[in-house]
């Protein structure tokens, strides 16, 4: 016990520098986004074509330090996930150090991925469908920092969702994942990704949680073609250790071939 808890410990102090540069680079990318912050409240306004609406003196501010901090998260991610690979994976996997640049641009490549088909296609069908319950008698007034926790909350996890390929690549490399679990628990991943579309999606609506929910299930499936693809060359390329030690030695009066 005292052995694991000295392993942890050690680990948490290897991690610590590069959890303060994260911190650090965090908190400096949220004061420059809060410097362009109207600039990029009016990109999101341009998908919701009316304007906003502050009910208290400090939430105008609020708002576009909210904002501030979403832009800061991801822009921050890339450096994070340098760390991570740095300093957590490579240590106890050598052998992936030469993938380290194509991992990073991968990575930030789906996670912007995610966050443009949020921007561009799950929010504007979202918000167009709630706002086109107004009528001639009734009229909506979006708090702007509803509306901004709305939009970013969904480009985010969007954006982290489209990282599931590349962890199924690299759980099927190390031998943990294999194409059987998808074939096996697809009903599990309906459940899962209807029970994670409702957490994620900031509305009660049916609509937007189904919006939520089509992306998932596509990620589930694009995650099994990647394993499935990756898997044979785990089983062929690696040793099975578990049949080289159960493997009986031959007998000594045995005929050589």
């Amino acid at each position: 016990m005292d052995n694991r808890v000295t392993t942890i410990i050690a680990e948490v102090e290897k991690a610590r520098k590069g959890i303060a540069v994260c911190a650090v680079l965090f908190l400096g990318l949220a004061c420059l986004c809060f410097a362009f912050s109207e600039r990029l409240l009016l990109v999101l306004v341009r998908l919701l074509g009316k304007n906003l609406v502050s009910y208290s003196p400090e939430e105008g501010f609020i708002a576009l330090a909210s904002l501030s901090l979403y832009c800061a998260f991801a822009l921050t991610l890339p450096a994070a996930g340098y760390l991570l690979w740095r300093r957590i994976i490579l240590p106890r996997v050598t052998a992936w150090r030469p993938w380290g640049g194509p991992v990073i641009f991968v990575a930030t490549a789906l996670f912007a991925f995610g966050v443009l088909l949020g921007y561009l296609v799950i929010l504007p069908a979202g918000i167009g469908f709630l706002v086109g319950f107004e009528t001639r008698d009734f009229r909506a007034f979006i708090s702007v920092k509803k509306f901004i926790s709305f939009c970013g909350t969904m480009m985010i996890a969007l954006g982290l969702s489209f990282e599931a390929p590349l962890f199924a690549f690299f759980l099927a490399r190390l031998g943990w994942l294999k194409p059987e679990f998808f074939k096996n628990r697809w009903r599990h991943a309906i459940l899962v990704c209807t029970v994670l579309a409702a957490v994620i999606t900031p509305t009660p609506d049916v609509y937007n949680m189904a919006l939520m929910i089509t992306p998932l299930l596509g990620l589930y499936f694009v995650s099994f073609l990647v394993v499935q693809a990756a898997a044979p060359r785990v089983r062929n390329g690696a040793k099975d250790p578990g049949r080289e030690a159960s493997a009986d030695p031959p007998p000594p009066d045995a005929p050589r071939s």
